[in-house]
């Protein structure tokens, strides 16, 4: 009995201070899409490389082990996005996260039809979470517009 005792104040410590350092955080994260490029694209399949901006606009460092994020454009779910990258991003600071995101190709279609109509931006919409790290899984959401022709409607 004094082991299981034992384990659970370990556990129950571990919790609070867990649940402290969750407290640490005041301000949501500023996470902006800063590129995306194609790597592989198929018939059925679009990978592209993502690259994130994220901001930390708290007083404590946040360490990551691994993000995920589902990506929407104009208002359709468009891809899905991993990487097992991790990093820190110092206390009022920034960091650049490389994530490679696969669309199927109802996503692409959708987009073509909404180039075909002359749109000349494009707006998503980026929810996600920093896994692992001191903090625990820290969840984001931003969006954002996406001009897609620049003067004259040259790209």
């Amino acid at each position: 009995m004094r082991g299981a005792a034992r384990t659970l104040c370990v556990a129950a410590l571990a919790a609070v201070l867990a649940a402290c350092a969750a407290w640490g955080l005041r301000e949501p994260l500023s996470v902006t899409v800063a590129d995306i490029r194609p790597l592989d694209v198929t018939l059925l399949e679009q990978r592209f490389g993502v690259k994130v901006r994220v901001l930390n606009p708290n007083d404590a460092d946040i360490e990551f082990d691994g993000v995920v994020f589902d990506l929407e454009l104009n208002g359709k779910p468009f891809a899905k996005g991993v990487s097992n990258q991790r990093g820190t991003i110092p206390r009022f600071g920034e960091a650049l996260i490389d994530v490679n995101v696969v669309s199927g190709l109802s996503g692409i279609l959708r987009q073509v039809n909404a180039l075909r109509s002359g749109r000349e931006t494009m707006t998503y919409r980026l929810t996600g979470r920093l896994a692992g790290g001191a903090f625990g899984s820290v969840p984001f959401e931003t969006q954002g517009e996406l001009k897609l022709f620049g003067p004259a409607g040259r790209p």
